[in-house]
């Protein structure tokens, strides 16, 4: 269905039948009850679905194998946070979300010694992302221990430890 149609249809229905579309919307599709939990809900009620998003992050870097790690899922990583993006109300909740992922794929990295192309990029473009947020939103010091964290963490191999820490003396010079 076109958009122009959609319109119509919409435009030709009455208040109280709207209501009822809407009702029926929430009810059916799970991203418009997430939407409106993320717009109309409390930060307590967005937490939660944030707390969520980070338990799923997690799960997709579990590997049970020492030895031959599985590799981490970024591709679906990735979905999972440009639609977190995506419904997001405010810009700075996603800045715990961006820094969980980077955390978690510098410790698969520091833990198994694995690397990967698609890691390194997600962790630096999560990193990014964050440290954007931070910068914009002026949360310098709600979030300085967690970046500093990420320093002390240090990766010497593939130069993805001074990539982060390039990207963060952008922000948190020394």
């Amino acid at each position: 269905m076109r958009k122009s149609v959609f319109i119509k249809h919409i435009e030709h229905l009455g208040e109280d039948e709207l209501r009822d579309e809407l009702r029926v919307l929430y009810e059916k599709i799970p991203e418009v009850k997430s939407f409106y939990a993320l717009e109309l809900g409390d930060e307590k009620e967005r937490n939660k679905i944030y707390d969520k998003a980070k338990q799923s992050i997690q799960k997709k870097y579990k590997t049970k194998s020492f030895r031959k790690p599985r590799r981490p899922r970024i591709q679906k990583i990735n979905a999972l946070l440009t639609e977190l993006e995506k419904n997001a109300t405010y810009n700075w909740d996603m800045i715990d979300v961006y820094l969980f992922n980077a955390e978690q794929g510098i410790q698969f990295m520091k833990t198994y010694g694995f690397y990967s192309d698609p890691l390194k990029n997600t962790i630096i473009k999560s990193l990014d992302k964050a440290l954007l947020l931070i910068e914009d939103a002026l949360f310098h010091n709600e979030y300085e221990e967690r970046v500093e964290a990420l320093i002390a963490t240090k990766i010497f191999d593939w130069g993805v430890h001074r990539t982060v820490v390039e990207l963060i003396r952008k922000v948190y010079p020394a």
